[in-house]
């Protein structure tokens, strides 16, 4: 099954960066995508998108952002539209087409500065009042929620985990389970934890089984995230006994009778 992904690539005008791109999502098995952070200007954007996006569909939110979020999906494998977006978010409804799966995905580019991204946390939780179906929210933070996700530079302090404790709170999502690299980001002196999934409560309702791989940081400053549908084949059905039917009265004219019946429908 395709997988969704996030990064943030930090640039995408330069040529090895498009291709970086292009082969993670040939790689990867890739059939959605969030770039973030992709500083592509408004004039390049048929040309990059023609190159790295070819035969796939689009939104951006460069009416409202020059850093710019851009969420890619192939048509085959999703269907994608974008109904709400900010300079720090771009909300999706879709569906899978694999699974016929409704669900909402929302990608996310946190500021810097914990002031500008107090918008962020205000428009997630009116969004949060209006889902009714399996909700994903993934991408860069850009804020810690432990202590532990954090090494080098100052410490982290109960303050700095309260951002995302509250929008966990009021937005009522708990984190994906994932595997991989443990810090998200580094700048060779500092590693941090700031790119994360979480999902709502209804997502398990309509998804089996789903995993957050954080694959190894390469040669850009963030992991790449991808969102995994692992396969989980059901059990063959079991007939179980149990002793406490041998003890009806009836229990053996019961079975007499449906063999019976069984008998004269073969």
């Amino acid at each position: 099954m395709a997988h969704i992904a996030s990064w943030n690539v930090r640039g995408l005008n330069w040529p090895n960066k498009q291709e970086d791109v292009k082969l993670f999502l040939q790689h990867q098995n890739v059939g959605m995508i969030g770039l973030l952070e992709t500083n592509v200007k408004y004039q390049k954007v048929d040309k990059i998108a023609s190159n790295i996006f070819r035969g796939w569909e689009w939104a951006n939110n460069f009416s409202v952002s020059n850093e710019t979020i851009w969420v890619a999906w192939k048509p085959s494998l999703y269907t994608v539209t974008a109904i709400r977006m900010s300079d720090q978010f771009i909300h999706c409804a879709a569906t899978q087409h694999t699974t016929k799966q409704h669900f909402h995905i929302t990608y996310i580019y946190g500021h810097n500065h914990k002031l500008q991204r107090q918008p962020l946390w205000e428009e997630l939780h009116q969004i949060s009042l209006s889902i009714q179906e399996a909700w994903c929210l993934l991408g860069d933070f850009y804020c810690v929620l432990a202590k532990e996700d954090r090494i080098g530079g100052n410490d982290v302090m109960d303050h700095n985990i309260q951002e995302l404790s509250n929008f966990m709170a009021n937005c009522k999502v708990l984190e994906m389970p994932s595997l991989g690299a443990f810090f998200t980001w580094t700048n060779k002196t500092l590693w941090s934890k700031i790119d994360r999934v979480f999902i709502n409560s209804l997502w398990h309702e309509a998804f089996d089984y789903t995993l957050a791989k954080f694959l190894s940081l390469g040669l850009l400053d963030h992991t790449s995230i991808l969102f995994q549908f692992p396969e989980s084949p059901r059990p063959p059905p079991q007939f179980q006994f149990c002793d406490m039917w041998g003890s009806y009265n009836d229990f053996q004219s019961i079975v007499l009778a449906t063999y019976q019946i069984q008998t004269a429908l073969a």
